[in-house]
């Protein structure tokens, strides 16, 4: 199971970017906002046939990382603020260390696809199972990585996810002071 630093994270080229880190009590998590400002070539991935550029110069990341669940949300935006993906991690802990959020990676992650009417992908499955044959995740664990995986997908259906239906423009622009 991986330890990661918000900071860190899903910066795949990236030479150079803003970030501003805050901590919002009325959403009980830890919220970051990332500007890339350097990077030395795009990311793109294939969404439903369709490629989607999810990094690139101008680009944000968005991420929250809620104190009293077990996963973090991600959002990537374009350079007008126009959701491009949702990339959820479940995770065993998130927390605060050397002043940067982090958060422990249970392997499964879920996608919302906005260019496929919302589809929701689950990945990974595989890599939580292995986890569990080399004794990095227990029984436990990975009981509690499917039980949130099966909240998120409740609360995804039913549209009642706070940070997946946030307004992200405006929380980018708090964030940023943009």
């Amino acid at each position: 199971m991986k330890k990661k630093f918000i900071k860190d994270t899903y910066l795949l080229g990236v030479e150079d970017y803003d970030i501003n880190v805050i901590k919002d009590d009325k959403y009980g998590a830890y919220i970051s906002a990332k500007h890339i400002k350097d990077i030395d070539k795009p990311y793109i991935e294939t969404h439903s046939g369709k490629n989607v550029c999810l990094l690139d110069n101008g680009y944000y990341i968005l991420e929250y990382l809620p104190v009293d669940e077990n996963y973090v949300v991600r959002v990537f935006l374009n350079d007008k603020k126009e959701i491009q993906e949702y990339y959820i991690d479940v995770t065993k802990e998130n927390g605060y260390e050397n002043n940067t959020p982090y958060y422990l990676d249970l392997y499964l992650d879920v996608t919302i696809d906005v260019h496929n009417d919302n589809k929701v992908i689950v990945w990974d499955e595989n890599e939580l199972e292995k986890a569990v044959d080399d004794n990095d995740v227990s029984k436990e664990e990975y009981n509690m990585a499917y039980g949130t995986l099966r909240n998120l997908l409740d609360e995804i259906s039913n549209h009642s996810n706070k940070f997946i239906n946030n307004n992200h423009e405006q929380m980018l622009n708090n964030i940023l002071n943009i």
